[in-house]
């Protein structure tokens, strides 16, 4: 009779186990989908940053333009990340010699029944 019972015992465990894993494996599954639908907007915000404050540099060197110019580079860069920007959205601000260059947009993210916006607003330099 005391085998019977441990028996059930272990059945009763394993099929909990079994649950766990499922649900541990659907948990992560979910962060992945989450990773995948919100970091390559995070990682081009990085790229155009970086880009803009090259942009600004060059700038302020004297090899880059009046401000149209330095809207067009940050256009082209914003197209080649596949980032929605339109020229309204970048400002261009010039002090003596340093280059202020602020960009504010929204990027929307689509999840399943929900659309998500991603707003970003940052200002790159020399």
């Amino acid at each position: 009779m005391k085998t019977f019972f441990l028996r059930t015992r272990q059945d009763s465990q394993q099929g909990k186990g079994c649950l766990g894993c499922v649900f541990s494996l659907l948990v992560l599954a979910g962060l992945g989908y989450l990773g995948y639908k919100f970091l390559p907007p995070y990682v081009n915000h990085f790229q155009l940053k970086d880009a803009m404050n090259e942009i600004a540099v060059r700038h302020a060197a004297g090899r880059g333009g009046g401000s149209k110019a330095i809207q067009d580079s940050v256009l082209a860069k914003a197209k080649e990340l596949q980032i929605p920007l339109r020229r309204e959205d970048i400002r261009v601000r010039t002090e003596e010699e340093r280059v202020f260059i602020t960009v504010k947009y929204v990027v929307p993210v689509e999840l399943p029944g929900r659309v998500y916006d991603l707003k970003f607003e940052f200002t790159g330099q020399n």
